[in-house]
């Protein structure tokens, strides 16, 4: 697993006024948490541009230190989640989780397709149907993503969870019978989006399952999540 570097600032007040003063210099209210931990932190803007620079990803393991902290100032963390600002798409706050690299966790590792399917220099095309999985391992087991070759796949055929390769150290959470991919021909393609404007159900390909795009937005006015403790 890829790991970085950031330096945060401890703090000991919470609220929506003391988050709003924080962002209004340029920094991000965060929090970490876990067991027995419950710590209050300013991301300053350099931290934050590390982050977005491994595009927020979860199962990256971060080395955190905390600057106004007597003691225990420095230990591994994940993103845990991320709070954006309605309008601006900003970052508002973080939560980190801090982790033991000896204990196995759960994260969600992103799917990189790798390959190209003859069948896609004849029209036909890649439908990607979940570009992550969850995986349970050490901390330093996980990869930063999951290459998975596509170049075997033929029209009509799928590929699933149980025939990606992953590394034996890991045991795969998500549901091993549960579709990653699937390629179809470009005449499946223009029908079903002719259905689709018809109003019809009816699809004349194998049945794709569109994901979801997962809603990252937060309210801007929501009082700081992550400054409550943690059960």
């Amino acid at each position: 697993m890829e790991k970085v570097k950031i330096e945060t600032k401890f703090r000991e007040k919470s609220g929506k006024e003391i988050a709003k003063k924080i962002r209004q210099l340029g920094e991000v209210p965060a929090i970490i948490y876990g067991k027995d931990t419950n710590i209050l932190i300013e991301l300053p803007l350099e931290s934050l541009r590390i982050l977005k620079s491994i595009h927020f990803s979860e199962s990256t393991i971060i080395n955190m230190t905390i600057s106004g902290m007597d003691k225990g100032n420095e230990f591994p963390v994940l993103i845990k989640d991320i709070q954006y600002h309605p309008l601006t798409d900003k970052v508002i706050h973080v939560d980190f989780l801090k982790v033991s690299l000896t204990e196995k966790i759960k994260v969600h590792v992103p799917l990189v397709f790798k390959g190209e399917p003859e069948a896609v220099k004849e029209g036909a095309i890649v439908e990607q149907v979940i570009r992550e999985i969850e995986v349970e391992g050490l901390p330093l087991d996980i990869p930063e993503h999951l290459d998975v070759d596509i170049s075997k796949l033929e029209i009509g055929h799928s590929l699933h969870v149980k025939d990606l390769a992953v590394d034996v150290k890991l045991k795969i959470v998500t549901h091993l019978d549960e579709t990653v991919a699937t390629l179809v021909s470009k005449v499946e393609e223009v029908e079903e989006a002719a259905d689709m404007e018809g109003g019809e159900v009816a699809f004349s390909g194998p049945e794709v399952i569109k994901e979801k795009k997962e809603d990252k937005t937060a309210q801007s006015e929501k009082e700081e999540k992550g400054d409550k403790p943690k059960k």
